[in-house]
């Protein structure tokens, strides 16, 4: 398994297919014995209600050029004080890991199409891109120069909701241009993951989100 200490992880704690919704906690990987896996504890925290339960650690691999999600299951022992290598203490999870990792994708849940019209917007590095399909996990988008863009970068991100607008961090997963598809060289295309998903971002993109699916609905029920 390759996973190791210092390696950031995304905590999958609960999936919800009747809400299409998915929650997922940022985190660290602090020791890794196996089958014993030490994580930090994310923000907010996994409560202690979850003692036993199933969760699914994923982080990121480069292969080929492309940053490739993998995940493996675990099963949560206790909630610890660590001490760290430096000292002093932080808050910790001790899980079991209970499976094999394999390629493991956190945009599984519902994504939408979004249009200009639509009052959903995005730039990067302030320069903006076009949005092609978006969830709560991640975005597809176009983009032209002076944008340049590289899989496993982390870059800086604003999304315009109904006019308000919400910094968050992305982790571009994958790139190419339009030349691949027999498009415009100069046009390119990417797929990025969300990384730091605030409470106020989530319900804002998750209202927004299921907006345009009930207009598309009410468009496609017309005669």
């Amino acid at each position: 398994m390759n996973i190791r200490p210092g390696l950031s992880a995304r905590i999958v704690t609960e999936i919800d297919p009747a809400r299409d919704k998915i929650r997922v906690g940022n985190s660290v990987v602090y020791d890794v014995r196996e089958p014993t896996i030490i994580l930090a504890q994310t923000d907010p925290p996994v409560p202690k209600s979850m003692f036993e339960k199933e969760i699914v650690v994923t982080y990121l691999v480069k292969e080929k050029g492309d940053m490739v999600r993998y995940g493996f299951p675990a099963r949560i022992a206790e909630f610890i004080d660590y001490t760290l290598s430096a000292g002093g203490q932080v808050k910790a999870i001790s899980a079991r890991i209970a499976g094999e990792a394999a390629p493991y994708s956190i945009r599984m849940f519902f994504r939408v199409n979004a249009t200009e019209q639509n009052r959903l917007r995005m730039s990067i590095h302030g320069n903006r891109v076009n949005i092609l399909d978006i969830s709560l996990g991640g975005v597809r988008f176009s983009y032209k120069g002076p944008l340049a863009l590289e899989a496993g970068e982390i870059v800086e991100a604003q999304l315009d909701i109904d006019g308000r607008y919400h910094r968050l961090e992305v982790c571009i997963l994958r790139n190419w241009t339009g030349e691949d598809q027999g498009m415009s060289p100069r046009l390119a295309f990417a797929t990025a993951e969300f990384l730091d998903m605030s409470n106020a971002i989530d319900h804002a993109l998750s209202r927004k989100i299921r907006s345009i699916e009930r207009e598309s609905l009410a468009r496609e029920a017309l005669p």
